[in-house]
């Protein structure tokens, strides 16, 4: 009797994997059709409405819950926060750096030159 090629084995390995993900679609849509069918009891035993629900998790209607194609990633950074200034040139005062994003070239000649600390904002 000869062992089964690395190739059927994995061929039969997938398929078991495919139906087990099967099944663990089937198990989890029931689980949220349950949860599902539990609110929607709890809201009308309630008297609560969508917009009730809505409003207790501070969604508005205008906002969609997933993110609208073609949007960025959530960077971490609030939209519109400014960072403070952390260096300004000693002597041209337009030139100025938060310290983040990449580094300017009079901040790189600063450093290089020693003199970083001059620039410092208070």
């Amino acid at each position: 009797m000869s062992t089964p090629s690395i190739a059927s084995q994995l061929a039969r390995l997938r398929k078991e994997r495919q139906a087990i993900e099967k099944k663990e679609k089937a198990l989890l849509s029931k689980t949220n059709d349950q949860a599902v069918s539990q609110i929607k009891a709890i809201m009308k035993e309630s008297g609560l409405s969508v917009d009730d629900l809505l409003a207790a998790l501070k969604v508005s209607k205008v906002q969609k819950i997933k993110k609208a194609p073609g949007a960025k990633a959530n960077t971490g950074v609030k939209a519109g926060f400014k960072v403070p200034i952390k260096y300004r040139h000693p002597t041209d005062h337009g030139l100025e750096w938060t310290g983040r994003g990449k580094t300017p070239l009079w901040i790189q000649e600063l450093k290089a030159n020693g003199q970083l600390e001059q620039a410092l904002v208070a």
